[in-house]
């Protein structure tokens, strides 16, 4: 459901830019203004979809491919139409995100495994606290010693968020705190997931809200349009999202996001000729 709706609000914000020209300005500031609650949603569904994958390698490789497609059309796209644009497609970002969040569970699960095997030993030979751990750092087939996985965490974590920066990737940073904010509130399970989500995503987006009034680097470049993002909040964690989805729904999101550049190219070109 979450997936539905923010692929309706992101065709609603697309349709709004390739025909800004033709339609009236508050027609496409409202479109505009319902497309930033696209990318929240897609984020959530990103953490969500980590926490349930059991083969995060294809997933990745799933986003790889999905952003290699895309830019290679809106690029065509853009070109045809005479379009500026100065960053890559955010599916790029989303690949990172999950590399991070990879990444993270690693550093996380190797740290609580370096904690247990650091307890006291009581008299009896046992530890002195019941902190169970059944987790080893396994990559294909090869198990990681608990240090080893920790700094690689960290080392890919790092690099995730450098290839944001570095490559200009959509949304930037802040998208993938977005993500992780949503990761956040998926693994602590709290009582109320929507009141956490709402407040890191305040926390997020004030962070970037003084990080470019202060004016402290690209880093922070942020619109303040994006405060929408906290709006989606209360559309997401609902019941539904618990169902399987059948495997065509899987593909037709991947398939989609490349494929609406196309038709909306299409239709601009015809209503300009």
């Amino acid at each position: 459901m979450v997936k539905w709706l923010a692929l309706i609000l992101m065709l609603i914000d697309h349709i709004g830019y390739f025909l800004s020209d033709m339609i009236p300005p508050i027609v496409y500031d409202l479109m505009r203004g319902l497309g930033r609650l696209a990318m929240p949603l897609f984020a959530f569904s990103l953490a969500y979809g980590f926490t349930k994958s059991k083969n995060w390698l294809k997933y990745l490789i799933r986003l790889l491919v999905t952003a290699l497609v895309s830019e290679f059309v809106i690029i065509k796209c853009y070109s045809l139409l005479g379009f500026h644009r100065s960053f890559i497609n955010i599916v790029f970002t989303f690949s990172c995100s999950l590399v991070f969040l990879i990444a993270l569970k690693i550093l996380l699960n190797s740290g609580y495994d370096l904690l247990v095997r650091m307890q006291p030993i009581s008299s009896t030979g046992m530890p002195e606290n019941d902190l169970s751990c059944d987790f080893r750092v396994n990559l294909g087939g090869i198990e990681l010693p608990p240090i080893l996985g920790f700094i690689l965490g960290l080392i890919f974590m790092l690099i995730s968020s450098w290839l944001i920066i570095r490559y200009d990737m959509e949304y930037g940073i802040y998208g993938l705190l977005t993500v992780v904010a949503f990761y956040i509130v998926l693994i602590v399970k709290p009582k109320h997931p929507r009141i956490l989500g709402i407040v890191l995503l305040i926390v997020v987006n004030s962070i970037f809200q003084i990080g470019n009034l202060l004016n402290l680097g690209p880093i922070f470049k942020y619109n303040s349009l994006q405060w929408l993002t906290v709006a989606a909040v209360p559309l997401c964690f609902t019941k539904g999202e618990e169902r399987e989805p059948a495997k065509w729904q899987k593909y037709f999101f991947y398939i989609v996001y490349p494929v609406q550049y196309i038709v909306l190219t299409l239709i601009r070109y015809l209503l300009t000729v």
